[in-house]
């Protein structure tokens, strides 16, 4: 790819076609007529006077800053010769200011934009009106990435907000999500229906339930102690037999206390009842500690 060589020197003519000598090369800043200084070198160490005399050829060498300018030229005698508006300057030797839309249009394996930055500046900055703009989008020296922000201390920083757009704006209005926050994010409401609640994972439709608070059914449970004495019905001791040896007098076993013959067993006959004794158990071990760790989210709808 070949350019165009810019020129080397300004060089003016009159109507005539003659050399403007002594001509006056006034210079503003463009739209305006504020005067915008230009330079007689390209280290900017000299400045010219404005407007800038043109010499015994009609010439002038003019480097121009890092802005925007408009130029007029007029004669000797000041009679005015032509007006120009929005000349574009160069930042530097090689990089000129453009003005208005930019297109790069590409059909090769290489990129179709690369920059090479060998000095210690940033890579990239894209900023607004203000300049320097205080938080611009910015590639700096070493590959670092800011959003807002001129100084990104990481791979990417996003100065604060950081509100996310893009994808988090498609999701529906009342789509609920979980937060390992306290309050809700920009453009969600916390919701407050559930608290102190076990999350459950399910295949059908979404529900809630249960009665006993997180908290109270994982806490700290213990099990040592001793159950105390209870007597127990007749009712409630399972069925038995007892069996009376042969060969015993019937003297010998009483039935209930009863005395008379009705309260006897003969010899080698059994007894299915229960009795009404009372006894005790003794349970004896290492508490069981239940109280599970766990981390507290939020439920959160987007607005």
């Amino acid at each position: 790819m070949a350019v165009l060589s810019p020129s080397a020197k300004m060089s003016f003519i009159d109507a005539a076609g003659q050399p403007l000598v002594g001509g006056k090369l006034y210079t503003y800043v463009a739209g305006t007529t504020t005067p915008q200084a230009t330079y007689a070198d390209s280290t900017a160490g000299a400045t010219h006077t404005n407007p800038i005399i043109l010499d015994s050829r009609g010439e002038a060498n003019v480097w121009l800053g890092g802005a925007i300018y408009k130029f007029i030229l007029k004669d000797a005698d000041n009679a005015l010769i032509w007006s120009v508006d929005n000349i574009s300057a160069p930042t530097s030797a090689v990089s000129p200011v453009l003005s208005g839309n930019v297109t790069i249009d590409s059909n090769t394996p290489t990129p179709a934009l690369q920059i090479t930055q060998t000095g210690t500046g940033p890579v990239l900055r894209v900023q607004d009106s203000a300049n320097p703009d205080v938080t611009p989008f910015i590639v700096d020296t070493d590959g670092q990435v800011g959003i807002g922000t001129a100084t990104p201390s990481a791979a990417l920083e996003i100065a604060s907000p950081g509100v996310f757009k893009g994808a988090w704006a498609y999701l529906p209005s009342g789509t609920a999500m979980l937060f390992a926050q306290t309050s809700a994010p920009t453009g969600w409401t916390k919701s407050t229906t559930h608290n102190n609640k076990a999350l459950r994972v399910v295949s059908g439709a979404a529900s809630s339930g249960g009665s006993v608070a997180f908290t109270t059914a994982f806490a700290s449970q213990a099990v040592t102690g001793t159950v105390g004495d209870t007597t127990l019905t007749i009712a409630q001791i399972p069925s038995h037999s007892h069996t009376y040896p042969n060969g015993a007098t019937t003297a010998s076993y009483k039935v209930d206390g009863n005395t008379g013959p009705s309260g006897y067993f003969a010899s080698g006959s059994t007894d299915a009842t229960g009795g009404g004794g009372s006894h005790t158990h003794t349970f004896t071990g290492t508490a069981i500690n239940l109280a599970v760790q766990y981390v507290d989210v939020i439920i959160a709808t987007k607005d």
